[in-house]
């Protein structure tokens, strides 16, 4: 049996335990069907401990593809090792762009990070 012959239900469930960035660069070039079966899933975004090469990379990828940006149900950002990692995404992106997003995390804010979110956060429902 060939790896891609499994049933969708088996990737999808493996899908869960994968982070977006992981998910796009693995699957999306081997087949049509993987690269139809990974812009339906919900997609969990954990920029905690990327390098800034695949950030840069996956940031322009859903600059390029819109729809993924409306997958991402779960985002996490540090500065913790990725020095101004959270403005940097927001100099991409707004909150509000992220119409499924539930689940937000931000580590290692800064002051200035908090006030450029400040204006967005009553914009989200």
């Amino acid at each position: 049996m060939k790896f891609e012959s499994l049933p969708n239900k088996i990737f999808l469930h493996c899908f869960e335990y994968l982070n977006a960035p992981d998910i796009f660069y693995a699957f999306e070039q081997l087949n049509p069907q993987f690269y139809r079966l990974i812009r339906t899933i919900p997609l969990r975004l954990n920029f905690e401990d990327i390098n800034k090469l695949i950030f840069d990379r996956f940031c322009e990828k859903m600059l390029d593809y819109t729809e993924i940006q409306q997958q991402i149900y779960s985002l996490k950002l540090s500065n913790e090792q990725a020095y101004c990692q959270i403005q940097a995404f927001f100099t991409y992106f707004s909150l509000v762009e992220f119409t499924r997003l539930r689940s937000l995390t931000l580590i290692e804010i800064k002051e200035n990070d908090i006030e450029q979110l400040s204006s967005t956060l009553p914009l989200l429902s």
